[in-house]
């Protein structure tokens, strides 16, 4: 007999939920990185392969929060991502609409945790909350600065250099 307290079952539904969604969005950097690679933007595939361990770590996070918690995590299939974009400014556009769900997803997250007066879940959920900000406004920022660049290509060499520096730094 186990004595952790069990979630509620639609708690531990929209965790397994979110599961597919941080699987999708890491699926999704790598194949931002693959496209990155290939045109020579090496500081921006970094920048996408390190967003998608990011995302793969918080996948890991949700598993072992619902193994804690006496729940089997389960994973769905996810679509296969985009693969092509016509320049950066349209793969950080696709980013930047990725990053902006994310944080409704959480909101649900939280107000079903609250709804089930489980703080525990509520604590583990919000835990993003500041991650997920930060991530938002990067991509915000990340966009709006390719697009002042549009097709100069210094500008995106200093972009691309920017955000191999990010990566190299873990930041």
């Amino acid at each position: 007999m186990s004595f952790r307290t069990t979630l509620d079952k639609e708690v531990a539904a929209g965790l397994n939920e979110q599961i597919k969604h941080e699987a999708s969005a890491a699926v999704i950097y790598f194949s931002l990185a693959s496209w990155a690679s290939v045109r020579g933007l090496t500081g921006m595939a970094d920048w996408f392969r390190a967003e998608a361990q990011g995302e793969l770590a918080h996948t890991s996070q949700v598993v072992d929060y619902l193994n804690d918690r006496d729940c089997q995590a389960r994973f769905a299939t996810i679509e296969a991502p985009a693969y092509d974009w016509a320049n950066p400014v349209e793969a950080f556009e696709m980013i930047r609409s990725q990053e902006h769900t994310l944080p409704r997803r959480f909101n649900h997250l939280i107000g079903m945790a609250v709804k089930y007066n489980d703080q525990g879940a509520r604590s583990f959920v919000h835990q993003f909350a500041p991650q997920q900000i930060h991530d938002t406004a990067e991509a915000d920022d990340l966009h709006d600065r390719l697009q002042l660049v549009g097709g100069d290509g210094h500008g995106l060499i200093l972009v691309d250099q920017e955000l191999g520096r990010k990566a190299a730094a873990g930041a």
